[in-house]
């Protein structure tokens, strides 16, 4: 099965709609589906309920995992998607491209790394056997930080997906989480 990845994607950031057509073509990724984001007045509670709602569309479905992809995300490298998809484990709650929650105790080894914790829903693939456990998050709870020790998380290593830089809902402000991040846990 294809993974066909849904884009969150916030018109009002029309500003990033030729950079994520760019990099599915950089990445030769042909099918992929953009879903508008439910706004609240609360962005950590809208950027929650619109991926918990790409959850029940794909568990109504019958869809054995779902792939979420923010409308920030960036691969270094060309071959980024190739190598997240073909290092997905066989057996895992959230699969993610990318995390900007380096853990100093964990040795991080290529091409996979299980994790407790994590930041960053840039790009996951969710399993329906973590439907559920996704869903009942609390919608004021940031998604991400949320998850921490409640699954089986595994880490694409080194990450072949991160956050544009530039303005952040979430934040309010201009961000480059990609900083924070040793040139070594990139791909």
């Amino acid at each position: 099965m294809d993974i066909i990845p849904q884009i969150l994607y916030d018109d009002r950031r029309s500003e990033l709609f030729p950079l994520i057509i760019q990099e599915m073509q950089t990445q030769g990724i042909s099918k992929y589906n953009f879903v508008s984001p439910i706004l609240t007045s609360d962005v950590v509670n809208s950027i929650n309920i619109s991926q918990k709602e790409i959850i029940k569309k794909a568990k109504e479905q019958g869809e054995k995992e779902v792939c979420i992809m923010e409308h920030d995300i960036w691969f270094p490298r060309e071959t980024g998607w190739k190598y997240f998809i073909e290092n997905k484990p066989s057996d895992y709650d959230i699969y993610l491209g990318g995390s900007y929650l380096i853990d100093c105790t964990i040795n991080y080894i290529a091409p996979i790394t299980k994790i407790n914790s994590y930041v960053g829903h840039h790009c996951i693939i969710v399993h329906e056997k973590y439907y559920d456990r996704f869903l009942e998050t609390p919608e004021n709870l940031h998604i991400d930080t949320a998850q921490a020790n409640k699954g089986d998380f595994y880490l694409c290593y080194p990450m072949p997906a991160l956050q544009r830089p530039g303005f952040s809902m979430n934040n309010k402000s201009l961000v480059d989480y990609n900083k924070i991040l040793e040139e070594k846990h990139i791909l």
